[in-house]
């Protein structure tokens, strides 16, 4: 393997406490994540996108819906329930390599293995993520109606650490493996690369090291002081350069880390709005008009900088017009130089300011309110806590917001997202670990105004967090078996019943916060009596590797484990 690709793979590693791992599967998965990180966003689990030993020539995959993760077909069902119409849909495939050659063979194993994902009925595969992901698929199949464009699209990426050269074979094989699937019509857009070490270490890079952009302006204004504000402008450029500065990824698809903070996903070039600004691009004395006939857009970042003609931005958010920039890139290749665009921009390191910026420029229409999470007093309290323990063993940080981290040499392992910390909460203390087993929006649905409640204590949050820091460094250096991560959202409130009980308070009740804090003093240091703790726990489950997937979508399986406990 390639010297700098081996130590990057070393740093992530690290990162995420993979060092027990195979050096093969520590590579699938730093590549899964370095493919995977542009495209979805918000975190995700590595387990949830990278196959097993019982794959069929296929590393990694993901089925993205509106930029999200997807992993059970029952949360397809719920995101086709809805109403929305447009749908964006996206199946990506991954094979890693660690050689520094394009092997024609593995390349038509790593087709064949896609073609039988998309073609065969029924399906006969080993890995389970395979299997789930294509129950899943099948949901989207039966409501492309509601996909954006009538069709979902394909990505694939076929990575090893060499330098791919073109070679005539394998752009035959590229040739052929497009024309096949084209040819059984279900995909409306097909991408399929093979790329090499320089590529997959230029998506790893950004992945931690945030979004720098320049963009030149032909026209700007500042604004006058305003509290809690750094520096802010007013600023006419280009839309062209816009997109090709600011919203373009290396691979030249569209950065959907911008986003994260907008709350509002992409509506699809039906939605009323978006169609009269694809026409007004489309017309000829309308498009000059652009800019007082469009709202523009709002970007926010921690560092803005001016030189000359030229706007800086770095770990910038866009938090108003997504619709706008979608639509602008999608029709990158007709924007002329006479079509401009105004763009405000703010400067604040002010968390209280970026959430005002958030909701303010969101709520011209409807939007869920579980997409101001991350504005929630209770998460804001949350992360308050979570800083308490700075120096300590036992310190964590709340990603309340996504990409919260990015740059500042925190190991992944030590950074519990959002959504972690709600399935934490869903299993540990209200008992639904089936739900965050595999189904997160269910649970969003079902449990959501219960745990982000603002009469529920902070340290439930952080007593379920720390559980499961801890599981994840024993599971990583198997000093419990690794086998047991399927079960983890089992396993947790078996630990938190062996530590503290099996009644748990009601989770808005003066006795909770007692409760969990027996859980935080027995997980806040690494010995012994930790790992009986949960080698205990996992004992309840009895021959926990014969407890099918579908089992765990049930609750019998913790009812079982805690009947275990006198």
């Amino acid at each position: 393997m390639n010297r700098i690709v081996r130590s990057h793979l070393a740093k992530f590693s690290e990162e995420h406490s993979l060092e027990a791992d195979s050096e093969s599967v520590q590579f699938e998965k730093f590549t899964n994540f370095s493919i995977l990180c542009s495209r979805v966003a918000g975190g995700f689990e590595l387990d949830d996108v990278t196959t097993g030993d019982g794959d069929d020539g296929c590393d990694g995959i993901a089925l993205i819906v509106n930029e999200e993760l997807v992993i059970s077909d029952e949360d397809t069902k719920l995101i086709f329930e809805a109403e929305r119409r447009n749908n964006d849909v996206e199946i990506v495939f991954i094979q890693a390599k660690r050689s520094e050659s394009f092997a024609l063979g593995d390349i038509l194993k790593f087709k064949e293995s896609i073609l039988r994902f998309i073609n065969q009925d029924p399906y006969e595969v080993v890995d389970d993520l395979q299997k789930e992901t294509r129950k899943a698929f099948d949901i989207v199949v039966d409501n492309v109606t509601k996909v954006r464009g009538g069709k979902p699209s394909l990505v694939t990426r076929y990575v090893t650490t060499g330098i791919y050269e073109y070679p005539d074979a394998l752009e035959t094989a590229k040739r052929d493996m497009i024309s096949q699937i084209e040819s059984l019509g279900l995909f409306q857009h097909i991408d399929i690369l093979f790329i090499g070490r320089e590529e997959l270490i230029d998506n790893w890079v950004s992945s931690y090291s945030g979004v720098e952009s320049a963009l030149p302006m032909q026209a700007s204004a500042t604004l006058p002081h305003i509290a809690g504000v750094e520096e802010s402008y007013l600023v006419v450029a280009k839309a062209s350069d816009y997109v090709t500065n600011l919203l373009s990824s290396p691979d030249g698809t569209i950065r959907s880390q911008i986003f994260e903070e907008n709350v509002r996903h992409f509506l699809g070039t039906e939605n009323p709005v978006n169609t009269k600004i694809k026409e007004t691009l489309g017309d000829v004395d309308g498009k000059t008009r652009f800019p007082v006939l469009n709202n523009g857009v709002t970007i926010v970042s921690p560092d803005v900088r001016v030189q000359g003609n030229t706007l800086h931005l770095n770990n910038y958010q866009i938090v108003n017009g997504c619709q706008t920039s979608h639509v602008l890139f999608e029709n990158r290749d007709g924007l002329t130089d006479d079509i401009t665009l105004t763009i405000k921009v703010v400067e604040t390191a002010d968390e209280d300011v970026f959430s005002e910026l958030v909701r303010a420029t969101n709520s011209q229409s409807k939007v869920e309110e579980t997409q101001f999470l991350s504005l929630s007093p209770i998460t804001k309290r949350v992360e308050a806590y979570f800083n308490t323990f700075d120096g300590q063993d036992s310190r964590l940080y709340f990603e309340r917001r996504d990409r919260q981290y990015v740059g500042r040499g925190i190991p992944a392992i030590r950074i519990i997202t959002l959504q972690n910390v709600a399935k934490c909460v869903a299993s540990m203390f209200l008992r639904r670990p089936d739900l965050a087993y595999r189904y997160p929006k269910r649970m969003y649905e079902t449990l959501g105004a219960t745990i982000f409640s603002d009469r529920n204590k902070e340290s439930i949050f952080y007593a379920g967090a720390l559980a499961l820091y801890r599981f994840h460094l024993l599971a990583s250096n198997r000093t419990i078996p690794q086998n047991t991560k399927r079960l983890k959202w089992h396993i947790l409130p078996v630990v938190a019943a062996l530590i503290a009980g099996k009644n748990v308070p009601k989770i808005s009740s003066r006795q909770i916060d007692l409760y969990a804090n027996i859980i935080v003093e027995k997980m806040a240091t690494y010995n012994e009596e930790t790992v009986e703790i949960f080698r205990d726990a996992i004992s309840k489950f009895g021959d926990y590797e014969s407890i099918t997937n579908d089992r765990l979508k049930r609750q019998a399986v913790l009812e079982e484990a805690l009947a275990q406990i006198g």
